[in-house]
């Protein structure tokens, strides 16, 4: 296999090696990183490798947690093959063998059905045995988590906890580089200053969450924000207003963890863990909004 062209990767080095082992040693990846650093913009450049040559396959299962039908259907329209969506995955790789293309399967937020009581019908044990089969049937398989996926609980709907059977090499997702960051720069933001790109690159690079935080500031320079200021001022307005932003969302996102715990404790039977989990995070929610 020739060496992928990953010009237009946020991160070429580790794009490349990780699409060559998907495809030249159905290496199953497990894909490890925190929210906000490139995860979702790996599979993006994955996804437009040759794609003439290679079938690249993606879904998100924090959409499909609830639906595994949902899911399948999402594949298969991927395909462009005829007919209706298999309804098991067993099914869908039977067609996807027929075909002589290299097939690639991407599963973004596969958190979502670990550690997790509240799935739908199909999302079991027999699923993660036939993601382990993939390999086997020539199926490359690479699922994105924000930890190691060994060290979460597959939560059956019965209520039986098993740890994750599903068998994954980790690939942690590394720290974005400032060359990276300026040629990410240079291919979404080609007008801008070389001493304003400096400036951005750095505060990119320094932020926690660098690729939210871009796009953020390239929508800002996009609508002409604030463009009668100094660019070093501009920049200053937009890190307030974002992490104003990112504050309420990380709100809403311990409201969400909370429904998660709760539900979890139910499907255990500790239904008296409710009280001190509420108490817990509305403290929580009034910290993160600095109340």
């Amino acid at each position: 296999m020739q060496p992928p062209n990953c010009d237009h990767c946020l991160r070429p080095t580790q794009t490349s090696r990780i699409a060559k082992e998907l495809l030249e040693q159905r290496r199953p990846i497990n894909l490890i990183g925190k929210p906000g650093q490139g995860r979702g913009r790996l599979l993006d450049d994955l996804m437009v490798i040759d794609p003439d040559a290679i079938l690249w396959l993606r879904a998100d299962l924090k959409e499909y947690h609830h639906s595994f039908a949902g899911l399948l259907k999402t594949l298969w329209g991927q395909t462009n093959l005829p007919g209706h969506p298999p309804r098991s995955l067993g099914g869908l790789v039977d067609r996807l063998t027929a075909g002589d293309r290299p097939v690639c399967l991407l599963l973004h937020h596969f958190d979502a059905i670990l550690n997790n009581p509240d799935l739908g019908k199909g999302f079991d044990v027999a699923f993660l045995d036939g993601l382990n089969a993939l390999k086997n049937r020539g199926i490359s398989l690479l699922c994105v988590t924000e930890r190691s996926h060994s060290r979460y609980l597959m939560m059956m709907r019965s209520g039986e906890r098993r740890v994750s059977i599903l068998v994954l090499e980790p690939e942690k997702l590394r720290p974005l580089s400032q060359t990276e960051i300026r040629s990410e720069l240079d291919r979404c933001l080609p007008d801008l200053g070389a001493n304003d790109l400096d400036l951005l690159a750095d505060a990119v690079l320094k932020h926690p969450r660098p690729l939210p935080f871009l796009d953020f500031v390239r929508r800002r320079i996009q609508d002409r924000d604030t463009d009668e200021q100094a660019f070093n001022e501009r920049l200053s307005r937009w890190k307030d207003a974002y992490k104003a932003l990112d504050k309420g969302v990380a709100v809403a996102d311990a409201n969400k963890l909370r429904h998660r715990l709760i539900s979890w404790c139910r499907a255990l039977g500790c239904n008296r863990i409710r009280l001190p989990l509420t108490g817990f995070f509305k403290q929580l929610g009034r910290r993160l909004a600095g109340k």
